[in-house]
């Protein structure tokens, strides 16, 4: 009876009610989905990470492309001092050669002269002192040749001494002449190889232009995937580099500098023309152009009033221009098209290239910028006028 009631009073638990399948399908849809989609935090996360490597990497590919301009430059220095030295060799052959070709004719004329001396006393010319006088030579030119006929007699050894200094003399300038050649021919070899080290040097850094290019497309892209204002991430990424800018198309604003900030850079007068670091320039909204801080800042506020009145920003074909650029144009425009190097104002980055119509004489475009430019500091030059260059722009405060 005990054992009945004890048997009686163990509770054994009723199994659960399972809920129908249909009423668990959207729990765990939602589970799913939940672990499937990373949270914004994490998406967050992982965007910041691939910008900054961005980042990290466009710094390196333009220190990489300054290391390329400055190499570029020592090879077209190089070059021109060879070329120097060249000329100078060239000019040396070609003086030697004449002293050779000179020294050489006048020992022939002595001796030939000399020979028909002998050759006439041999057949018993008269070599009498009226002949002398009334001779076309006259008594000098016969002393002359009595001189040589001294060869056959007494002083024969005199007059070959004299004859063997001539050909000595004769063979030293000859073999100046040769030595001078050999130089030339070195320069030559130098000029050639330190012209294609800075070709090579220039495409290199064109290549790398190019993909610089490629990795800015690609860090604004990340940035407006990422849902930042591109304007502040533009300065971000100049924030990575050394303040050049194969920048953005983003609405015109203060260009920044490698702190964030306004840029400021440095004054373009304590490098040579065409050789100014890219951390000293500042970029414009136009991508890939840059200018000197303050004319970049005046340029900045005259694209901006051009776009409130024509809808459209400038259209710049050219900005600041390196110096091996210069090299290049100077030698493949036809000549008084392009400043010699070292000499134009787009290498001191305070000169423009515009395009968009404001290259066309008389368009709307280039009468606006004639009223309106002059106000930001920038001038289409005198030179340029009536059509010369309607494109070339100065910055002129």
């Amino acid at each position: 009876m005990c054992n009945e009631t004890n048997a009686r009073s163990v509770h054994h638990p009723r199994p659960p009610r399972l809920a129908p399948v249909t009423s668990l399908l959207p729990l765990s849809a939602a589970l799913l989905l939940t672990l499937a989609v990373p949270s914004p935090a994490a998406a967050r996360t992982s965007d910041e990470s691939g910008l900054h490597t961005l980042r990290v990497e466009l710094a390196s590919a333009r220190a990489e492309v300054a290391d390329l301009r400055e190499h570029a430059g020592e090879m077209i220095t190089r070059y021109e001092r060879e070329a120097e030295l060249l000329e100078e060799a060239t000019e040396a052959r070609e003086a030697a050669v004449s002293r050779a070709d000179t020294a050489t004719r006048i020992h022939r004329e002595r001796r030939l002269e000399a020979a028909r001396q002998a050759a006439g006393a041999y057949k018993g010319e008269d070599l009498s002192p009226a002949r002398a006088w009334t001779g076309p030579e006259g008594p000098v030119g016969l002393l002359e040749r009595g001189a040589y006929l001294a060869l056959l007699g007494e002083h024969r050894s005199a007059a070959l001494d004299r004859a063997e200094a001539s050909r000595v003399a004769t063979a030293t300038l000859a073999g100046s002449a040769e030595k001078a050649e050999e130089e030339r021919s070195e320069a030559t070899e130098a000029a050639a190889r330190a012209r294609e080290e800075a070709e090579e040097a220039i495409a290199e850094q064109e290549e790398k232009a190019r993909e610089l290019l490629k990795r800015q497309t690609a860090l604004e892209e990340a940035i407006t995937d990422a849902g930042r204002p591109s304007s502040a991430d533009g300065s971000h990424a100049r924030a990575a580099g050394d303040g050049s800018s194969e920048e953005n198309d983003a609405p015109a604003s203060d260009a920044t500098s490698s702190a964030g900030g306004v840029c400021e850079g440095r004054d373009p007068g304590d490098f040579g023309n065409g050789r100014v670091p890219d951390s000293a320039l500042c970029p414009l909204p136009q991508p890939g152009e840059v200018l000197r801080a303050d004319a970049a800042e005046a340029f900045v506020e005259l694209d901006g009033a051009y776009r409130e009145e024509f809808g459209r920003p400038m259209c710049v074909t050219d900005s600041y221009r390196p110096y091996h650029e210069q090299v290049r144009l100077f030698q493949e425009m036809l000549p008084g098209m392009a400043a010699r190097p070292g000499t134009s104002a787009h290498g001191l980055g305070v000169a423009v290239d515009l395009c968009g119509r404001v290259d066309v004489l008389d368009s709307a475009e280039h009468r606006w910028m004639l009223d309106h430019a002059p106000e930001y500091g920038w001038e289409n030059p005198d030179w340029a006028r009536d059509g010369f260059e309607p494109w070339h722009w100065e910055y002129t405060p």
